[in-house]
C-alpha cells in the first residue's frame, strides 16, 4: 500500500513538472513572437531597425532609404523620390508607415516592386494581389485587408479640396475654392497599418470612434490639411496648369509630408 501511495505521489510530481515544462515551451513561443517580423510595427523597435528590415527587401542600391531631416521631422527617402515617414498608429497600438510618392514619374511597376518588398516586414503571405487591388496605375482611392493590417491608398489628383475657416482667411479671393476643386497633384498616399486590436482595449475605448479615425475618409482628411500639400496644389494650378508648362522648381512641392 505505501508503495502504491508512494507511485502515486512521484506520478503526481512528475505530472506537476511536466505542466510546467509545456508551460515554459509555450513562454518561449509567445516571445520568439514577440519578436518576430510581424510585430516590427508594434511600438518597441526603433524607427532605424524598421528602416533597416525594409531596405534588406529592396532590390538595388538606388532602391534604398536613407534618412533625411525635413521641417524638424525624420522622414526616410529613396533617390527616386519615394518616401516614407513613420507616424503614430490611428489606435495607438504601435506605429504604421506613410509611403508618399510621384505618381507621374514612377510607373506602376516601380511603385509596385518597391511596395512589396515594404510589405514583406509585415506579412508572409503574398502581396501581389493586394498590390493589384490597390490600383496604382489609377488615382482612385483604395483600402484593402492584408492578413493582419490594412493598406489604404490616396491620390491628391483628385481628392478634393474643402473650405476652411483657416485655409480660407489666407487665401486671395481668387484662390477661394470652388467645392469641387481638388489637388489635381500626380502624388499617392499609402498607409500600412495594423488592424485594431480589441482585445488590448479597455472595457470604456470606444470601438466605433477608433475605427472611424482609422478610415479611409480619416486618411484624406489628414492629407488635406497638409500646408505643403496645399501650397504645392495652389503652385501646380495657378503656374503650372495655366501656363502649360513645367518650372524647374515644381519637384520641391510634389512631396507633401
Amino acid at each position: 500500500m505505501l508503495n502504491f501511495i508512494a507511485e502515486m505521489q512521484t506520478e503526481d510530481v512528475m505530472k506537476k513538472w511536466m505542466v510546467l515544462l509545456i508551460f515554459f515551451l509555450l513562454m518561449l513561443g509567445i516571445t520568439g513572437c514577440m519578436f518576430d517580423k510581424k510585430d516590427l510595427l508594434a511600438g518597441f523597435e526603433q524607427p532605424d531597425v524598421i528602416i533597416e528590415n525594409i531596405n534588406k527587401n529592396l532590390d538595388g542600391p538606388a532602391h534604398q532609404f536613407t534618412k533625411i531631416k525635413e521641417h524638424h521631422q525624420w522622414l526616410w527617402r529613396m533617390e527616386n523620390g519615394f518616401q516614407l515617414s513613420i507616424v503614430q498608429n490611428s489606435y495607438a497600438q504601435g506605429v504604421s508607415l506613410l509611403l508618399c510618392y510621384d505618381a507621374e514619374s514612377m510607373d506602376e511597376a516601380e511603385a509596385g516592386s518597391i511596395l512589396a518588398g515594404i510589405l514583406k516586414i509585415v506579412e508572409d503571405d503574398d502581396s501581389r494581389k493586394v498590390i493589384e487591388q490597390l490600383q496604382l496605375a489609377n488615382d482612385d482611392s483604395v483600402e484593402v485587408a492584408f492578413g493582419n493590417y490594412i493598406i489604404q491608398k490616396v491620390s491628391a489628383k483628385n481628392l478634393t479640396i474643402e473650405r476652411e475657416e483657416a485655409w480660407s482667411r489666407t487665401q486671395s479671393n481668387k484662390d477661394d475654392m470652388e467645392p469641387k476643386a481638388t489637388f489635381d497633384l500626380p502624388v499617392h498616399y499609402i498607409r500600412i497599418e495594423r488592424k485594431l486590436d480589441k482585445d488590448a482595449l479597455d472595457e470604456f475605448s470606444d470601438t466605433e470612434y477608433l475605427e472611424s479615425v482609422a478610415s479611409l475618409d480619416a486618411l484624406k482628411n489628414i492629407i488635406r490639411r497638409d500646408e505643403n500639400l496645399r501650397e504645392a496644389s495652389r503652385y501646380f494650378r495657378e503656374e503650372v496648369k495655366q501656363e502649360g508648362v513645367k518650372p524647374a522648381n515644381l519637384e520641391q512641392f510634389k512631396f507633401a509630408q
